[in-house]
């Protein structure tokens, strides 16, 4: 996910850190080698440099050596005629690597067939959810397109990952992104549906508040932390300030300090969010579309968060959520 300021520096690389908690990822980009390429491409042209740049199969041992033990594989399609090459790409992926993988498919609403893929790849393939991206796809989550998405997710039980937070890659479609991406819309889509598991990523990047909001009105809404809890910082080239100190402040309920500015919540103002809902968030990096080692954010979670509240962000949320390995 790229922001408004490009061309960042990549921070210099380090080794990967000893070993601590275990940890599930929620939020890791697995594309066929051409698309994957195409990506990083615009990625460093248009936002930042990538320090890595695994072929899928890669990715799984890459990632081991910062203590991701499972993670979620997500792809998306903005094509029409993709979304089953994509979908057959990751089934065989989980089926190679069923201990650590869980898959999510993809689909274009409103394609023709998009409901029959969509129940293919939940069905026969028995992918775990679907990824949607806003933006990308050029679809809001109360269009009556993604009905057929929603309703179907929720009847099967399996997760719906929906990028619709309105942070964009650029200021050229800003006026649409807006738009497609407005809370309103999400809350609509939600309250249609409202037995659907849902993950947001980024914390709803740049609507942090208002999808931390939303907690207390959707029992099944996630949020992941993928670059919000200091990545997008680093992307820009900052350096990430020591908070701990008002981090551990205690605040009343409901008197929980805003987030004053929207690019750059702060870790002292996300922290006690966290602990007060800790079931509700997963951790998640956005990897391999990043310019730092994937661990950078778990060290700061590390040093935040307390041990059980860390344990249920980077893997007992998840691990419930999606049930056994291999499963």
């Amino acid at each position: 996910m790229a922001t408004r300021e490009h061309h960042a520096a990549a921070p210099q690389s380090h080794a990967a850190s000893p070993r601590g908690p275990r940890a599930f990822d929620v939020h890791v980009h697995l594309f066929p080698g051409m698309l994957a390429r195409f990506i990083w491409k615009w990625f460093e042209e248009n936002a930042w440099p990538i320090r890595h740049k695994p072929a899928p199969e890669e990715t799984f041992e890459l990632l081991a050596r910062y203590g991701i033990e499972r993670m979620v594989g997500l792809c998306y399609t903005h094509q029409p005629g993709v979304a089953g090459m994509l979908n057959d790409f990751m089934a065989e992926l989980v089926a190679a690597h069923p201990e650590r993988l869980v898959g999510f498919g993809t689909v274009l609403p409103g394609e023709e067939g998009f409901e029959e893929e969509l129940r293919r790849a939940l069905g026969d393939l028995n992918l775990s959810g679907i990824k949607i991206h806003c933006h990308m796809q050029k679809i809001a989550p109360d269009d009556d397109r993604m009905r057929p998405v929603f309703d179907t997710l929720a009847e099967t039980g399996k997760v719906l990952q929906i990028h619709c937070g309105p942070v964009s890659e650029s200021n050229a479609h800003k006026h649409e992104i807006d738009d497609l991406c407005a809370v309103p819309r999400f809350i609509r889509a939600m309250r249609r549906t409202p037995d659907i598991k849902v993950i947001v990523p980024h914390i709803g990047y740049d609507e942090v508040q208002l999808y931390l909001d939303m907690l207390d009105e959707f029992p099944n809404l996630y949020l992941d932390t993928a670059m919000a809890f200091g990545g997008y910082r680093v992307a820009r080239g900052e350096e990430l300030p020591d908070a701990r100190p008002l981090a551990m402040k205690s605040y009343e309920k409901n008197r929980k300090p805003r987030l004053p500015e929207p690019w750059k919540p702060a870790l002292e103002q996300l922290v006690p969010q966290i602990l007060e809902r800790p079931d509700r968030f997963l951790f998640g990096t956005d990897f391999p579309n990043l310019p730092y080692d994937p661990d950078l954010e778990m060290r700061e979670l590390e040093r935040y968060l307390p041990e059980e509240v860390l344990r249920k962000v980077l893997w007992d949320n998840a691990a419930a959520l999606f049930g056994p390995a291999g499963r």
